[in-house]
């Protein structure tokens, strides 16, 4: 099974499965299920009240709700609708983080159901059936996506990759042994080699983190200058009289102090 690796602000590295092609498509298919549930029980309420005029409830308790389904849960719940989490998956970026409304909004361009606004006005015009088109081309998106979802080796569609996101499984792929827990290093078997870590930040030690990232995936003569400075600025601040002549494994070594003072 095809995995996908995150790093955790405590440096931990968790491996996730990505969803297979065939769950997505479930959790589609259980999304499509859940709304059209909706929208029959809607007109079912609608009939029975009496109105007979209802277009721009239509438009505001039928189309709207149905067009805007994908960004709105998936914005509202980390990630996921209603088919994923029934499913056991969600939306992450490719760095693991929650995904913006911008990755969120990408998505769902590419899902086509925007579509819908053109073939609603067109119905008006022309009287063209709009839900026999809306389907036919929600039919064919669907299959282009599950076929680029199966050939891709991160198993994205289009609109995965046009936002830098991908589907993983919840529950983390890797197994932690008891060997595993006993290693967290914590203040009773950890003595920390700098104890004035104390006073640098969370937003201090996440410009180290990235710092040190940085450098491990692009070891360019400006990253590794920019880690020189970090360290010496780091080692003013601890009160050290000169900065550890290993910058970057100083850096690391003060991440993980204050990792452990501070927990």
């Amino acid at each position: 099974m095809k995995s996908i690796k995150f790093e955790s602000a405590q440096n931990v590295k968790v491996e996730y499965e990505f969803a297979s092609p065939i769950q997505r498509v479930a959790a589609a298919l259980i999304d499509g299920v859940a709304v059209g549930v909706y929208i029959f029980l809607l007109l079912i309420v609608l009939g029975s009240s009496g109105v007979k005029e209802f277009m721009l409830l239509e438009i505001f308790l039928i189309k709207i709700p149905w067009i805007l389904y994908h960004p709105i849960m998936e914005y509202l719940t980390y990630g996921q609708t209603l088919g994923k989490y029934l499913l056991g998956i969600r939306v992450v970026s490719v760095n693991g983080e929650r995904p913006g409304l911008k990755e969120i909004f990408t998505r769902w361009i590419f899902k086509g159901y925007f579509l819908w606004i053109g073939f609603s006005f067109q119905s008006f015009l022309f009287g063209t059936p709009e839900l026999l088109m809306m389907g036919m081309i929600q039919i064919c998106i669907g299959f282009i996506g599950f076929i680029y979802c199966s050939i891709s080796s991160n198993r994205q569609r289009m609109g995965d990759v046009m936002a830098n996101t991908v589907v993983v499984r919840n529950k983390s792929s890797v197994k932690y042994t008891l060997k595993d827990v006993l290693s967290i290093k914590t203040q009773s078997n950890y003595e920390p080699s700098y104890p004035n870590a104390i006073r640098f930040t969370d937003e201090d030690m996440l410009l180290i983190k990235t710092t040190i990232n940085r450098v491990r995936t692009h070891p360019s003569p400006e990253t590794k200058k920019m880690a020189i400075e970090l360290a010496e600025k780091s080692a003013r601040l601890l009160d050290l009289e000169e900065t550890p002549e290993k910058r970057l494994q100083f850096l690391q070594t003060l991440l993980q102090d204050y990792v452990v003072l501070t927990r």
